[in-house]
């Protein structure tokens, strides 16, 4: 081919075009590239400013309203299930409270855990 356009003048016109051509692709394809690659790193920092102050402050009041109320409560119920105890551990403060004796709220007395004294047809 590169006999042809040694010998016809117009072919080498028709090459050098066909290559500036290539060239002038290449170079669109390239800046188009670059500024796709410019606009996502904007806009990637942009979503990590942005979503860190907006969000930021949210999560943290929502873990300090958590951590505020949060105590841990026991409730121990007394031999006779009449009678019930509390004891409370707030987290804040590492304090460990007791409360005093209450009737439960479920109170249903317990039967004794002594066998009947006596006979009983089908007791065991």
């Amino acid at each position: 081919m590169e006999r042809e356009a040694r010998s016809n003048p117009s072919a080498s016109v028709g090459i050098a075009s066909s290559r500036s051509r290539r060239h002038e692709q290449r170079a669109k394809t390239t800046r188009l590239a670059v500024v796709l690659s410019l606009f996502l790193v904007l806009l990637a920092a942009a979503l990590l400013i942005g979503g860190r102050t907006t969000i930021g402050p949210m999560l943290h009041a929502a873990v300090q309203a958590r951590e505020a109320d949060r105590v841990g409560e026991i409730v121990f119920t007394m031999p006779d299930g009449t009678f019930c105890r509390g004891l409370a551990f707030e987290n804040k403060t590492a304090e460990l409270t007791e409360s005093t004796v209450l009737q439960c709220p479920e109170a249903r007395p317990r039967e004794s855990a002594r066998a009947p004294g006596g006979f009983a047809r089908g007791a065991h």
